[in-house]
């Protein structure tokens, strides 16, 4: 049975336009729980509390690199999103990677909104931005299209409940829902080796409920699911779609943008990396 589920935000554009400070800034003042006091390192998913006229909602945003030699990774975290934020600065318009990120949301075809960064410049031109928007072919709301867009500060946050809002409205009229009693579906959109506890991913679930137990197997990587952490690095039992969670315990690194998905048993894991060894032979 589907249930509404938290969105999953990419947020993507052109490497100085802002996207950082817009994310510290969501980051800070909107994180679930007040959280950030236990983040002690950078992490690349989070999760954000806003609260719209239908109460607190929830929100994970995926933190994708905005350098160009990352555009692979852009393309799957916007795969893994429910929803893409396209990021123009309002003083420099459309540049060459925010072409690319165009390209990438439409291949994902993840509904997009356009959020236009940097008004508190004195050289910000919102109406130039636009038209540089429009010469790539997304036409914003109230200028002949259906694009949703908003001007906001990463800096003064000027815009951002604006944005929050626009996210939990598209995500509703999107009809962004899960079933959370279905089997795991995931995606990796991190993996990390480190000496002392070994391989870990972060993965934001698409589908059902991951919990303690049994073992993931993402590509020809699996891991017993034994320690599972939210992204403040709190450890739970169980985490359902729409959440991004953490794995510990890989055999071997899980490429990102690879499937996730859940079995019984580690003899069953073993079978599924064989399978993928066998297919990738073939």
């Amino acid at each position: 049975m589907s249930a509404t589920k938290q969105p999953v935000v990419a947020i993507v554009g052109h490497i100085d336009h802002g996207k950082t400070t817009l994310l510290d800034y969501i980051r800070k003042s909107a994180v679930a729980a007040k959280e950030t006091g236990g983040i002690t390192q950078r992490v690349s998913a989070y999760e954000v509390t806003h609260t719209n006229a239908e109460g607190a909602k929830q929100i994970t945003f995926i933190d994708t690199p905005g350098h160009e030699a990352f555009m692979g990774m852009r393309r799957r975290s916007a795969n893994a999103a429910d929803i893409a934020i396209l990021i123009v600065a309002a003083d420099d318009g459309v540049k060459p990677q925010t072409i690319e990120a165009i390209k990438a949301i439409a291949d994902a075809k993840t509904p997009m909104i356009v959020a236009f960064t940097k008004i508190d410049k004195d050289t910000a031109n919102i109406e130039k931005a636009k038209e540089s928007v429009l010469r790539e072919g997304i036409y914003l709301e109230g200028l002949g299209g259906d694009v949703p867009w908003v001007a906001v500060s990463g800096k003064s946050g000027e815009g951002v409940p604006e944005l929050l809002d626009l996210i939990l409205l598209v995500a509703d009229v999107q009809g962004i829902t899960c079933d959370a009693s279905a089997p795991v579906n995931g995606v990796v959109i991190e993996s990390t080796r480190d000496p002392r506890s070994g391989i870990s991913a972060t993965v934001i679930i698409k589908s059902g409920t991951i919990s303690t137990g049994g073992f993931a197997v993402s590509g020809l990587a699996y891991a017993p699911l034994r320690i599972l952490e939210d992204f403040a690095g709190t450890k739970v039992n169980a985490m359902t779609c729409g959440k991004p969670v953490r794995i510990t315990g890989f055999s071997d690194e899980p490429a990102v943008g690879s499937v996730v998905s859940v079995v019984a048993t580690k003899k069953e894991a073993e079978e599924m990396a064989k399978l993928t060894v066998a297919k990738e032979r073939d």
